[in-house]
């Protein structure tokens, strides 16, 4: 009864921050929406104001995530910003704001070692058994390696400018981080039906540790690769059912804590280098704010960095 009265505060609670931001907001562009819906038709007027009802979103997003970090020190799936949300009315239109933590998900940055030259053979193995979970050939694992590196030495399933400038429409390997996870598409053996089964998974935008509040059962799976598996043993399918049971009601609140759940999982933690890849707490989060009035609908991407209390935008794109 205690847990459901403060998901309840926590959604009323931002749904407030929603109509004060979006308030602000509406006193702040109401000049410029009125000198611009004179010389548009209706949907240029309503595809205006779905954008600023977008931006009242993702503000009310902003300020969701700035009061969760003052009320505790670990993110879970059941705190009011990470649970599936329902539109909001405001007037004729409704918005709707989803919020999710990226260290849920495998950092591919963070596949190379901070030189440019080598790969960090830990996160490396983690991927590739990301791969192998999900039914993919573990020859994209060499070509975002490729793709990574500073260097144009192709690894044997990888990729580099050699080949990229052999296409239709030619480019060169990036030899550099990811900007946005967009860019993996750009990877040789990276189809759209790979894309697609790699997005939930994957980013480039987080701290490099896994969250191991919110890490779907794919991640959990892959975590326990490249550490020592002839002592430490390998994080199946059902170790991974059994961590996603135990913290709905027991959350952690410390990494080490993962060893409650049996001592198979006690003894990983101790004895091999899975302890470097996690975390309870969670620093970049991706919000997707849409605004629709009348089945016009325009929607903010964006992802910010949390640093203390507040959340700067990193990436932002209009959709």
């Amino acid at each position: 009864m205690t847990r459901r009265r403060e998901n309840e505060k926590g959604i009323a609670l931002l749904v407030t921050l929603l109509i004060l931001v979006l308030i602000v907001a509406l006193a702040h562009e109401v000049f410029r929406i009125g000198a611009q819906s004179a010389q548009t038709g209706a949907y240029g007027r309503d595809s205006i104001r779905c954008i600023l009802l977008a931006e009242a979103g993702t503000g009310a997003a902003r300020i969701a995530l700035r009061e969760d970090a003052r009320s505790n020190q670990n993110d879970t799936l059941d705190e009011f910003w990470s649970r599936a949300a329902l539109p909001i009315t405001l007037g004729d239109g409704e918005v709707l704001v989803t919020i999710e933590d990226e260290e849920r998900k495998i950092n591919l940055n963070r596949i190379m070692l901070s030189n440019g030259n080598a790969p960090d053979d830990q996160r490396l193995a983690v991927f590739q058994r990301l791969l192998d979970t999900l039914g993919i050939d573990r020859a994209v694992a060499d070509a975002v390696v490729d793709w990574l590196d500073n260097d144009e030495n192709p690894r044997v399933g990888g990729a580099e400018s050699s080949y990229y400038l052999g296409l239709p429409q030619p480019y060169r390997a990036k030899n550099d981080l990811f900007d946005t996870i967009g860019e993996l598409r750009l990877v040789r053996g990276v189809t759209a039906e790979v894309f697609e089964k790699l997005l939930p998974f994957v980013t480039v935008s987080s701290s490099g540790l896994v969250n191991i509040n919110t890490a779907p059962k794919e991640v959990l799976m892959s975590l326990s690769a490249g550490t020592d598996l002839a002592e430490g043993g390998a994080i199946d399918s059902k170790t991974a059912d059994d961590i996603i049971a135990y913290r709905k009601d027991h959350p952690f609140t410390t990494a080490s804590q993962i060893g409650n759940v049996s001592p198979f999982l006690r003894d990983l933690y101790a004895r091999t280098l899975i302890r470097n890849l996690l975390d309870v707490k969670s620093t970049y989060f991706h919000t997707r704010s849409s605004g629709n009035i009348g089945g016009t609908v325009r929607t903010i991407d964006a992802i910010g960095f949390r640093a203390g209390n507040e959340v700067q935008w990193r990436f932002w794109r209009i959709e």
